[in-house]
Formats: C-alpha cells, structure tokens, sequence
C-alpha cells in the first residue's frame, strides 16, 4: 500500500508535469511550423500535416465557416477562393492542455495582403489542437480582428 502510494507521489510529481510542459511546447512548434508553410505559400503541406480531416476555422475577414474541402465546396457553388499573402508573428501565447486536446490562444501580427494591396493585422487567434499518436493537429481555428473598445 505504501509502496504504491510513493510510486503515485513520483509520478505526480516528476513525469506528470514535464509530460506537459513538453506538450505545451510541441503545440508552440507544431503551430509555428504550421504558419511557416502556409507563409511560405505551402498551403496543402500545411493543411495536409495540421489539420484533422473535420477541420473548420472562422478566419478574421467575417466569410462563412471554413471546411476541409473548402476547394470542392467553392467549386460546386461557383466561388473564388482568395487565400491571402500572410507574414505574421504569434505573441501573447498560451496554450492549455487537457490530455489530448490543446486550447491555444494567442496574437498574431503583421501583414496581410490581397493583390496589389498589404494591410497591417493584428488578430485574436483561438484554437483546438488535437494529439494523434505524437502529432499535434488543428480542430479548429477562430481569428478575429482586434479593435480597440470605443469610449
């Protein structure tokens, strides 16, 4: 009995906690690997290693929920897909972890553009990551502008 007891005391207190700060910067890596590619103009590879298959996002520009197949769904109803030029950086960052599932959130600043047109941002991102196996994958991502509160 007091065997085990010390045995739990161990592992509560030396494995437990590294396991997830260990987590918690594989999320960091994973979610700046992930910009990295989408930044670099790899948006399959990016979306291909990071996100679940039922991926769904709600990005900053207030268009409709995001879907995994978002190619095939424009096509069939006859949109354009405008994926925009992204340099960003992630600040304020937090993730907690629960098990398997990561709630990140954080701030990601500096351009967009769109054409001939490139706009400063600084947006609000929230998101879920899922752990499969040993990789960390996105379930959904929310982003939202920041704006300051009017007086």
């Amino acid at each position: 009995m007091i065997r085990n007891l010390v045995i739990i005391i161990t592992f509560l207190l030396f494995w437990s906690p590294q396991v997830v700060a260990d987590d918690a910067a594989d999320v960091r890596a994973s979610i700046e690997q992930h910009y990295y590619l989408f930044q670099s103009g790899d948006l399959e590879a990016s979306a291909a290693k990071y996100h679940l298959d039922d991926f769904t996002a709600f990005f900053a520009d207030g268009s409709v929920l995001w879907e995994t197949d978002y190619e095939s769904v424009a096509e069939r109803m006859g949109a354009t897909v405008d994926i925009p030029r992204v340099n960003v950086r992630m600040t304020n960052f937090k993730v907690q972890i629960y098990d398997d599932v990561a709630v990140v959130t954080f701030y990601v600043v500096g351009t967009y553009g769109e054409g001939d047109e490139t706009r400063p941002v600084t947006n609000r991102v929230s998101a879920v990551w899922v752990k499969t196996g040993s990789e960390w994958k996105e379930a959904h991502h929310h982003e939202s502008l920041l704006q300051p509160r009017g007086l």
